[in-house]
């Protein structure tokens, strides 16, 4: 159980700092904050970001999780410059409140009162799409969460304040996001096998597929090939027949790509005409990119790491 879920729990009537384990010092009690010069004694007051009070009313965690998600912000001014050049402070508690919103029943609330406060300002706005780019988004940061980012998005495009030209990115990435979600069925498409024959992914029969996106110059996805290839639950798996691993190199020079080795029991192909990128037909944004396919070939992990598919098969 998380940090947050516990608190959730254990201190259902608390502040709403206590409530989620906030870094930051809940305004109540922040005398420390007031910093007095001892040669002009002139009181200078630190910037901070304070938390709604969660109503004493409120004794559910789940009502009490739903109240501080929507009113995360209340407190905070987006026209104040000096609080988004302060990431300390306004990276920090966008940080948190991502932490904030899987205990949510809706997140999507949260999230279009976040950025609709913020497109009162340019500034605010470009900032907190950044930073929802940088943590929703980005595939190597630790709180990645394509649900969450296509809340984001949404908000976006929905918002009748932000300009036409500033929907264009945010509308491309939501159509590209909603292709071949976990529990829908995966796009299917045409390869070239080593053997100069092409097929197609849906020709595979076993009971998994394991989709391999890599670029053959990619330092990263030798070292995933290599993870892979030596995990004994794929390695049994692939022997028993159950799994296909198809590895498909979407960029890259001819040459380099018959260079590579191909471990045993994959079969291995490339996109000739870079079709697959060209065409957005999955988001390739880092290499490598993993998908699980279920028999039926519905989207069991998208965009997953070696790890997630490893955990995934072992507990089938």
């Amino acid at each position: 159980m998380g940090r947050v879920n516990r608190l959730l729990l254990l201190v259902p009537l608390c502040s709403a700092g206590a409530l989620i384990g906030y870094p930051i010092q809940h305004a109540a009690d922040s005398v420390s904050a007031e910093a007095v010069d001892m040669k002009t004694t002139e009181t200078v007051w630190k910037p901070e970001f304070r938390l709604p009070d969660v109503p004493a009313t409120l004794r559910e965690p789940a009502d009490r999780a739903d109240y501080l998600a929507v009113h995360y912000w209340d407190h905070f001014d987006f026209a104040d410059t000096v609080l988004i050049g302060r990431p300390e402070i306004s990276e920090q508690a966008f940080v948190d409140f991502l932490s904030v919103l899987p205990y949510t029943r809706n997140a999507a609330a949260a999230v279009d009162t976040l950025y609709t406060r913020a497109s009162a300002e340019n500034t605010a706005l470009y900032y907190f799409i950044k930073l929802g780019d940088k943590y929703l988004y980005e595939p190597n940061s630790p709180m990645h969460d394509e649900e969450l980012y296509i809340l984001v998005l949404q908000s976006l495009i929905d918002n009748p304040r932000i300009a036409a030209i500033d929907k264009l990115r945010p509308r491309k990435l939501l159509e590209l996001a909603l292709k071949n979600r976990p529990g829908g069925p995966a796009a299917d498409f045409e390869f070239l096998g080593r053997d100069g024959v092409k097929r197609r992914m849906s020709s595979l029969t076993a009971e998994y597929t394991l989709l391999y996106f890599y670029d053959p110059t990619c330092d990263e996805c030798g070292r995933v090939k290599k993870r892979l290839a030596s995990t004994p639950i794929v390695g049994d798996m692939l022997q028993s027949g159950r799994l296909d691993v198809l590895s498909v190199s979407v960029a890259g020079d001819d040459e380099v790509w018959r260079r590579l080795d191909v471990p045993k029991g994959w079969t291995d192909g490339r996109d000739p005409g870079e079709r697959l990128v060209r065409n957005a037909v999955y988001d390739l944004k880092a290499m490598p990119t993993l998908y699980l396919l279920d028999p039926e070939k519905r989207v069991l992990l998208k965009d997953a790491s070696a790890e997630q598919v490893e955990e995934y098969l072992v507990n089938k």
